[in-house]
């Protein structure tokens, strides 16, 4: 066998290799596809927005013991919550992803072909462990969350990249094997599951965070409410608001519009028609909180934080 023969026999396979590595369906591309159709994926994202606006809403309301479907909080607020508290873990994704998609192109232009087929072999073993590491510590945290509250977001996050991992891991093999071309419904079927499972880690994370994010900004809101602005609600009927610090004051004009004023209070937010309003001394040992639906016969007069109404109306 001649030089030429010998030296096209030999780096033949790294061509094949290399011309699966480029093919859009083989290879690592075929997991980066996988990331990127959950992170591109539009409908996905806002399910995750709503759903974490939705689980902040709930347990931030449940802070000072008011059930947010009293409130009809509309879809708009919802997603608000959820853009106002998702963006900076889903720029910081956002920026991992994008390193090591640079990185990846950056070693890809500058290693030979054979060298990036020894570095993904490499790889390949490597991704394998550390996704089934993954799994094996996150799976059981289903079974009992509760000692790793204080990591809020990261088992979730840990069960997504252990399935991204072992979907790279298994691509590789395959190319490796020379099955990276056969059983096109098979191929599908994993991208399917894979994209759900890791949907499904993205949706436990986001459940926990957003958990963690409306505890604190409810502890948060009430050690606020001190300078909060004071709030004087007058109403045609009495509403019969009694609590700490709360006073109900009776008007002698009896041909006057507002009978009743009620002093110390704080609006905690107005929606959907209904008034949320809090005594200036709440605290969540015996706070109460008052649900009022909003109509024409209260008014409402804001002051400085600790001034004092008059004794009269």
């Amino acid at each position: 066998m001649s030089v030429v023969s010998t030296r096209r026999a030999v780096t033949a396979p790294a061509s094949e290799v290399a011309s699966d590595l480029t093919d859009p369906q083989t290879g690592s591309s075929r997991a980066l596809r996988i990331v990127a159709s959950v992170v591109a994926n539009t409908t996905l994202l806002t399910a995750l927005l709503y759903f974490f606006g939705l689980v902040a809403t709930q347990v931030f309301f449940a802070h000072f013991r008011v059930h947010y479907t009293l409130l009809g909080q509309t879809s708009d607020e919802i997603l608000a919550r959820g853009a106002d508290g998702l963006f900076m873990p889903l720029a910081g994704i956002a920026i991992a992803v994008l390193f090591v998609t640079f990185l990846a192109r950056y070693l890809r232009t500058r290693l030979s072909a054979r060298r990036w087929a020894a570095f993904l072999r490499v790889c390949a073993p490597v991704a394998a462990v550390l996704g089934a590491a993954l799994l094996a510590v996150t799976v059981p945290i289903t079974v009992d969350p509760e000692p790793y509250r204080g990591y809020p977001g990261l088992p979730g996050l840990g069960f997504a990249a252990g399935v991204v991992l072992l979907a790279f891991a298994w691509r590789r093999w395959s190319v490796t094997a020379g099955r990276g071309r056969q059983g096109a419904g098979f191929g599908v079927a994993e991208s399917v599951a894979a994209f759900l499972l890791v949907s499904i880690g993205l949706f436990w994370a986001v459940g926990d965070y957003s958990s963690a994010v409306g505890t604190r900004r409810g502890a948060e809101t009430e050690a606020r409410v001190p300078d909060m602005p004071a709030l004087v609600v007058y109403s045609g009927e009495s509403l019969n608001l009694t609590g700490e610090g709360v006073r109900q004051v009776t008007c002698a004009q009896p041909d006057a519009a507002h009978k009743y004023r009620y002093d110390g209070l704080k609006l905690l937010l107005q929606s959907g028609g209904q008034y949320v309003f809090l005594p200036a001394t709440w605290r969540t040992s015996s706070g109460t909180a008052f649900v009022v639906p909003r109509t024409d016969s209260l008014r409402l007069e804001f002051g400085p934080p600790g001034s004092t109404p008059p004794p009269t109306c």
